[in-house]
C-alpha cells in the first residue's frame, strides 16, 4: 500500500514539473530591448559630455562658454558602471531562464539606467 501511494505522489510531483515547465517568461526580451534603447541615448549625451573640453578651476560652464565638469563625468562614468553591469545581469539571466520570472533583474536594469539618466537631468548634460 505505501508503495502505490509513493508511485501515486511520484506521478504527481513529476506531472506538476510538467505543468510548471511550460510556463513563459512574462519580461521578454523586447522589454529588455527597450531599456537598453534608453540606455544607448542615455550613453550618447554623456560621451557627447565627456568629449567636451573641461571646465578650468572656478570656470563657469554656459551656453557662450561650453565646457564639462570633471565631477559631473566621475558621476556619469559610475552610473554607466552600474548601469551596463545591470543590462549584462539581465540579457545572461533572461537567455540562462527563458521560463523564468525575470522581473527583479529587469526591474535593477531600469533602475540603474534610470539613475544614469537622472544624473544627467540633475547636472544637464544632454
Amino acid at each position: 500500500m505505501k508503495r502505490i501511494i509513493g508511485i501515486l505522489i511520484l506521478g504527481l510531483v513529476l506531472n506538476g514539473c510538467v505543468a510548471f515547465g511550460s510556463i513563459k517568461n512574462p519580461i521578454t526580451a523586447d522589454r529588455l530591448a527597450a531599456i537598453e534603447s534608453s540606455y544607448g541615448i542615455a550613453l550618447s549625451a554623456a560621451v557627447a559630455y565627456r568629449n567636451t573640453r573641461l571646465c578650468k578651476k572656478n570656470e563657469q560652464a554656459t551656453l557662450s562658454n561650453v565646457c564639462a565638469y570633471r565631477s559631473v563625468i566621475l558621476k556619469l562614468q559610475a552610473a554607466d558602471r552600474v548601469a551596463q553591469k545591470s543590462l549584462v545581469d539581465a540579457r545572461k539571466f533572461i537567455k540562462e531562464n527563458p521560463t523564468l520570472d525575470a522581473f527583479s533583474v529587469i526591474s535593477a536594469a531600469q533602475q540603474a539606467v534610470t539613475t544614469f539618466q537622472t544624473i544627467q537631468a540633475e547636472y544637464g548634460v544632454k
